[in-house]
């Protein structure tokens, strides 16, 4: 295994153990999750990530995406590469349907510049998780 993927598999277990014990019984119920380990562009904080969120956050709603913890700054980095500031976990209903509707939706395209003058897209990972049944 990759170094990279090695701690891509760490944060990633680590947010899961942290999921496991969210109160929110609706997201334990959800097939599949949403996590983004997010890059801040230079200069941009975790306050204005929070606003851009305010803004979208209705927007992926409607179309099936919900956020299942609330927004983690990334604190302390204790090993490996992978470069990021912040982690969300979302449920998300259906992963086709959901994206193919966020990103068509006119409501959410009008915020793209602003993700893109917050975030790192290239340099951020996101990955869509189905649960072991």
């Amino acid at each position: 295994m990759k170094r990279r993927s090695f701690i891509t598999a760490t944060v990633l277990s680590a947010t899961l153990a942290a999921f496991a014990g969210a109160p929110t019984a609706s997201a334990h119920d959800a097939d599949f999750y949403f996590i983004d380990l997010l890059r801040l562009q230079d200069g941009k904080t975790p306050a204005d990530a929070a606003k851009y969120f305010e803004l979208i956050e209705p927007v992926v709603a409607k179309h099936g995406l919900e956020r299942a913890l609330p927004s983690f700054n990334i604190s302390q980095r204790m090993a490996g590469d992978l470069d990021v500031d912040m982690l969300n976990v979302w449920t998300v209903t259906d992963p086709k349907g959901t994206f193919d509707g966020i990103f068509t939706d006119d409501a959410y395209k009008v915020h793209i510049p602003l993700r893109n003058s917050i975030f790192d897209m290239p340099n951020s990972t996101m990955f869509v998780l189905t649960p072991n049944k």
